[in-house]
């Protein structure tokens, strides 16, 4: 898909690298697709299934990345040009061509689809049926039209896809002349990260999935390199390496399977099974190796880590420790095997049995989830319904991303993880409506989204749509959250009230004005009492009413005569500024914010100019 090479070239603004340049770079990806279609447009008159579905495949694929990559620039790029007062109404004519250049999307997608439908009736031969009772010239003549009107649509096709070229072609090349060197000028190397990051941050798993390939296909190594180390920087206080990582990860295993089923059906039998136990044995040492050292080799082992001065310290430790312990370990190992040979067909396993999260209508799931299967933990090898059920029960915690088995509550068997039961009497069965290679997790009833910045799945309709993720904060956030107190990796801590974890909890989360976090239920049962954020003392809300009820109180409240001279002094928790206040038992306002949420720092004293001053 990715193969079509071109001499297209962004504009070299001829400056050092910048963060900003990423956005930029999307235009050279852009440039090769819209090449590609204006001279494989050329080919549809005389084409066959294979080359139509791939050119309809490559169309698609470029107006929903060009939709993503102008909604991006209409949001977030350009509103950011426009907040600064040289840069007002640089940008206007670009958002119009945005809309113009989509309806121009538009029209060739439905010319694609009316061409597709005549390609499907000129590839279906009449049947016997069609033809009695009829004359076969009326199906001559019929067939011949279509074949006139599928021409009529492909030469027009062409000159739509030469017309979009053209007009894309100019569109970016203003951008890149008059736009891009303007955040050289106007925002730092910081402000450009913060927008970098906002792009990212709307932008789902999914859509990242399709754009990365999409543009490194484009770059050479070094512009490769230089996206990633930005995109890097931009995330660097969230998991996206650990997403990125799994991504690639199982883009090279899909990879290397594809090569292993070739490989196999035109290899010799014994050699290749011969060459595979070598390659087995060279890669993968087994508990036998282990059993093989006596414990003077184990100690002469841990002797030379210890004169290794090169290994970092907690590294050199780790190593130490792994080996003495090895030989458990290779036990435990062979234990763990002997036992999943004796139930490999799922018999005698604890929890081989159906759940139901409705047993009186039979549907299948737990407490937690909907779900049609059961996860065989990878710590202790049980069948649980999902991860909170397995910790319910155990001593320890299940890590649902290292799962490799499920069990179908159908046909009770034991199988690889995945979406569909594999079992030819289930007739592939759904799991769930929504599931995760990643996470292994299913959910057959709420609306899912994996969020790559989290590595986590979230409920919600996905990044862009009802949430984005914020890369200082690190933690999704409603879209109208835009406008936020940034606290760095703020959601990685305990919820002060109830002390779970909050950026694993499946609970709602609320955000508080002074950028801590707590979840909803807890923030609804503590603000029946409280009005302070239990972190850092500021207010959690508007308190104007409240402290208007107060002044009132205050007004007509009097105070004894020996009291009425003393003074305190205070500090307000909302400004974090000093003043001094009237004494009171309980309510000291402040002189600068006017708010009661103070404390006293200093005893009262008698000043006969008491009248709240500040200083």
């Amino acid at each position: 898909l990715f193969n079509w090479e071109t001499d297209n070239s962004s504009s070299d603004i001829g400056c050092a690298a910048r963060p900003i340049d990423t956005i930029f770079k999307f235009h050279k990806a852009i440039r090769k697709d819209l090449e590609y279609l204006d001279v494989e447009s050329g080919k549809l008159n005389d084409c066959d299934e294979t080359f139509l579905r791939q050119f309809i495949g490559r169309f698609r694929l470029l107006q929903g990345l060009y939709k993503a990559h102008s909604n991006a620039e209409d949001e977030i790029v350009f509103p950011a040009l426009e907040s600064k007062e040289a840069l007002h109404n640089v940008s206007h004519s670009y958002t119009l061509d945005h809309k113009q250049e989509e309806k121009l999307f538009e029209d060739i997608s439905c010319v694609l689809s009316d061409l597709s439908r005549l390609h499907e009736v000129l590839k279906r031969a009449p049947t016997t049926e069609d033809l009695i009772g009829s004359n076969i010239e009326i199906f001559a003549d019929h067939g011949s039209n279509n074949m006139r009107k599928y021409n009529e649509l492909a030469t027009k096709l062409q000159g739509m896809c030469k017309s979009i070229r053209v007009t894309l072609d100019q569109h970016i090349f203003r951008e890149e002349l008059e736009l891009w060197p303007l955040f050289g000028k106007h925002f730092s190397v910081e402000d450009q990260d913060k927008i970098v990051g906002r792009i990212i941050g709307t932008t789902g798993a999914e859509v990242l999935q399709s754009m990365l390939p999409w543009v490194t296909a484009a770059l050479t190594q070094d512009e490769q390199n230089k996206m990633m180390d930005t995109w890097k920087q931009a995330t660097k206080n969230t998991m996206f390496n650990e997403w990125l990582d799994e991504f690639l990860k199982g883009t090279r295993e899909s990879s290397l399977q594809t090569g292993t089923l070739e490989s196999s059906s035109s290899g010799k039998g014994t050699d290749s099974q011969e060459s595979l136990d070598q390659s087995d044995q060279m890669f993968k040492p087994g508990w036998k190796d282990i059993f093989r050292m006596n414990q003077n080799e184990l100690e002469s082992e841990v002797r030379k880590l210890y004169r290794d001065s090169t290994l970092d310290p907690r590294r050199r430790a780790y190593l130490i420790q792994n080996l003495m312990t090895s030989r458990w370990i290779a036990a435990q190992q062979k234990l763990t095997q002997t036992a999943e040979g004796e139930t490999s067909n799922g018999e005698d396993i604890p929890g081989c049995s159906p759940s139901f999260r409705d047993p009186e209508k039979q549907v299948f799931g737990c407490e937690h989830y909907k779900r049609n299967c059961k996860l065989r933990a990878a710590c202790c090898g049980k069948l649980f319904t999902c991860r909170f059920c397995h910790d319910k029960v155990s001593d320890h915690s299940m890590d649902r991303k290292v799962t490799s088995e499920m069990m179908c509550m159908r046909c009770l068997k034991i199988q690889a993880v995945g979406p569909i039961c594999t079992t030819p009497s289930c007739i592939g069965l759904s799991m769930a409506k929504y599931y995760c290679n990643i996470c292994k997790f299913f959910d057959d009833e709420r609306t899912v989204y994996h969020c790559p910045f989290c590595n986590l799945c979230r409920l919600g309709k996905g990044l862009g749509i009802d949430y984005f993720h914020c890369m200082k904060c690190n933690c999704c956030m409603g879209i109208k959250l835009v406008n936020h107190k940034c606290l760095e990796k703020s959601l990685e801590t305990n919820c002060p009230i109830c002390c779970d974890f909050l950026f694993t909890s499946s609970e709602a989360v609320r955000a508080l004005p002074c950028g801590h976090y707590m979840h909803s239920a807890c923030f609804q049962a503590y603000a029946c009492t409280h009005y302070i954020c239990p972190i850092c003392s500021k207010s959690m809300g508007d308190m104007a009413v409240y402290f208007g009820m107060l002044d009132a109180l205050l007004a007509a409240e009097e105070l004894p005569v020996e009291y009425r001279d003393r003074c305190q002094d205070i500090l307000c928790n909302d400004c974090e500024r000093k003043g001094t206040a009237c004494f009171h038992w309980l309510y000291h306002k402040c002189g600068f914010c006017g708010s009661y949420n103070t404390r006293v720092i200093k005893r009262e004293t008698v000043n006969s100019n008491c009248p709240t001053s500040n200083q």
